[in-house]
């Protein structure tokens, strides 16, 4: 099976931006612009409008299916070439697109960009499409090279890879998120999570503790308009089989029946269920990492029958030298709101776990 490399080939490429890259060197670059989730596309205006155009809108503006409302993995600006001003180029998420059988003239703004070495390279290996480069125009910034031989060879390679390269924005988009709301944080929380659950995670300020027992934590960070939740429970870890989609929705569901309601004395029914219901909303899973350790991530909807709901983000790990099976969990409320970013910070909660354990051994 062909793998796809992240190769910089920055030593091959020449860019129309030699002051950027001497500022660079100086450690004078602005800082990276644009809104939360902001990304800018610049390929000949008649590809993308095409077939390319199209592959490369499948991936980066791709509907997230585990929110309740439309919204798209990316929010995408289309640039022509001949119009990129130094402004847009200090944009945090800028791809470039070409191919070497266009003749328009936006590709042939783009091709200029390569040396005849680094043609040669391209067109002596059909599977390699893509180079990225940090920092380019911008601090934190990540700048993407897409091309190929020809229109089909850079379409086969992002149908085989494309879902690689939205996970690359994605992770710097995490990144980029951890450092806004991880620059004020909750520590004497943080601390009662590690006394009793043996667990590091960060918690941005503006979170409290709603409920704290033993093997059970629920915070919440509300104003008029916006409830953001961090859930945090264990069981006893006792085979693989646990990490089944079936058997963590299973769990969330019984956690969320003993704990999570909205008006436990008056509505006893009104507790938190996992949506099942909506065929084109499914519930997906996927193996990921969580600082050196395997986990799960599970995505979807959660509703409190004819009253309330939202989108979730589960991750179920394993510590083994406890014995325990971790599940937290971010839950949003934010109804008529988009959801795309509030999510995300719950997702850099989440992806700031770890059990005791792993933090001794870093």
């Amino acid at each position: 099976m062909k793998k796809l490399l992240y190769i910089s080939i920055v030593s091959l490429l020449i860019f129309s931006c030699a002051d950027e890259t001497g500022r660079k060197s100086a450690g004078l670059l602005p800082y990276s612009a644009g809104a939360p989730g902001e990304m800018i596309i610049s390929m000949d205006s008649t590809q993308w409008k095409g077939e390319l155009g199209e592959a490369i809108r499948s991936y980066f503006m791709e509907e997230i299916t585990t929110l309740p409302r439309e919204e798209y993995m990316f929010t995408v600006r289309y640039i022509i070439p001949q119009n990129m001003s130094s402004t847009l180029r200090q944009v945090a998420n800028l791809v470039y697109v070409t191919t070497f059988d266009a003749k328009g003239s936006g590709a042939k703004t783009i091709q200029g960009y390569f040396t005849p070495e680094s043609k040669e390279k391209i067109m002596s290996k059909k599977d390699f499409f893509l180079s990225t480069e940090d920092d380019l125009y911008a601090k934190n910034q990540s700048v993407m090279y897409l091309f190929g031989q020809t229109e089909e060879d850079l379409i086969s390679n992002l149908k085989e890879h494309g879902k690689q390269l939205t996970d690359h924005y994605n992770r710097r988009e995490r990144t980029r998120t951890s450092i806004d709301i991880f620059s004020n944080r909750e520590k004497g929380i943080e601390k009662s999570l590690k006394e009793t659950f043996n667990l590091t995670t960060k918690i941005p300020a503006g979170y409290q503790v709603a409920q704290l027992n033993e093997n059970f934590a629920w915070l919440r960070k509300q104003d008029p308009e916006i409830d953001q939740n961090i859930l945090i429970s264990y069981v006893d870890y006792t085979d693989f089989e646990q990490f089944e989609q079936f058997q963590i929705i299973e769990r969330r569901d019984a956690i969320c029946k003993k704990y999570i309601y909205e008006d436990k004395q008056n509505l006893p029914d009104s507790y938190m269920v996992t949506e099942t219901d909506i065929p084109f909303k499914p519930i997906m899973s996927r193996q990921v990492n969580l600082n050196g350790q395997y986990a799960i991530e599970t995505r979807g909807l959660w509703k409190i029958p004819g009253s309330m709901g939202g989108p979730f983000l589960g991750l179920t790990v394993v510590d083994e030298s406890k014995n325990r099976l971790y599940y937290i969990e971010g839950f949003l409320f934010s109804p008529g709101k988009p959801q795309r970013e509030l999510m995300r910070e719950l997702e850099c909660v989440l992806y700031s776990f770890q059990t005791q354990k792993k933090e001794v051994q870093n």
